[in-house]
This record gives C-alpha cells, structure tokens and sequence, in this order.
C-alpha cells in the first residue's frame, strides 16, 4: 500500500507542474511610469520535462527603452505537458513595456511600421491614425488593416 501511495505522489508531482512567473526588468522598468501594455509573445517549447530546448523562441524587444520579460507557465501550457506526460512542454514569454503619454504621436501617417499578423512579422506603412489606440497599416501587398499602436514598431 505504501509503494503504491509513493508511485500516485511521484507521478502527481511530474504530471502536474506549478503555474510558475518570473519576471526580468530591463534597465529602469520599474521606475518608468506610464501604461503597460504587451510588446511581443512567443512560446518555447521542450522535451523531457524541459531538459531539451526544441529551438529557440524569437521575441521582439523594444531598442533602449526599458522593458520587462515575462517566463510564464501558463494553463494550456500545463495542459499540454500534462496530457504528455511532461514529455513535451511549453512555456510562455512576454515581453511588456510602458508607453507615456507623449508616445502616442510617436507613429505618423506614411511611417514605415513592422507588425505581427498570423504568427510572422510584416511590414507596411501608416495610412490613417484612428484614435490614441489605433491606425490603419497599408500592407506591402496593398490591403488596409486596423493595427493598434501597442503591436507596432518602427
């Protein structure tokens, strides 16, 4: 009885792995005021329990501002590694930065911006400005879409 009582505690623990967060300031990020908002977010993905990298997750960061990298275990990730056993597992990275209030005329109409549509990254030019949040991006292709200011980068 007691082997097996050991085998369901050793097999909860490697089945079911912590919600886990690590968060990694750049430069001043916690001094910086002005309002949060998501930079980029990429997954990376292991095998066996995490011992090897499946290759390595490419996640824009902001040039000389300051900003924060969050490692996180999210549900779905603990849901992918608990149905596999832990064999296969994934992790969440997000990188999050502050914008002020004088950022917002930062984007222009006729600017050259990089965007983030269907898991790549595109490239295009400010058409209009809507409001505060967002724009509209002529792609290279020549279709107009709404962009919020927050998934843009020059």
């Amino acid at each position: 009885m007691k082997q097996i009582n050991f085998c369901i505690l050793i097999l909860t623990a490697l089945l079911l792995s912590s919600c886990m967060t690590t968060r990694t300031s750049v430069q001043n990020y916690k001094e910086t005021h002005g309002q949060e908002y998501r930079y980029s977010k990429a997954k990376q993905c292991y095998l066996f329990w995490g011992l090897i990298p499946l290759g390595r997750a490419t996640i824009a960061t902001p040039e000389d501002k300051p900003c924060q990298v969050r490692t996180s275990f999210r549900f779905f990730d603990a849901l992918c590694s608990t149905i596999t056993g832990g064999i296969f597992s994934m992790q969440t990275i997000t990188v999050m930065a502050k914008r002020s209030p004088s950022d917002q005329d930062y984007f222009n109409k006729g600017d050259a911006v990089t965007y983030k549509h269907g898991g790549k990254y595109e490239h295009g030019t400010i058409d209009s400005l809507i409001d505060s949040d967002r724009c509209i991006v002529k792609t290279e292709d020549g279709k107009l879409m709404k962009v919020r200011f927050e998934n843009l980068t020059k």
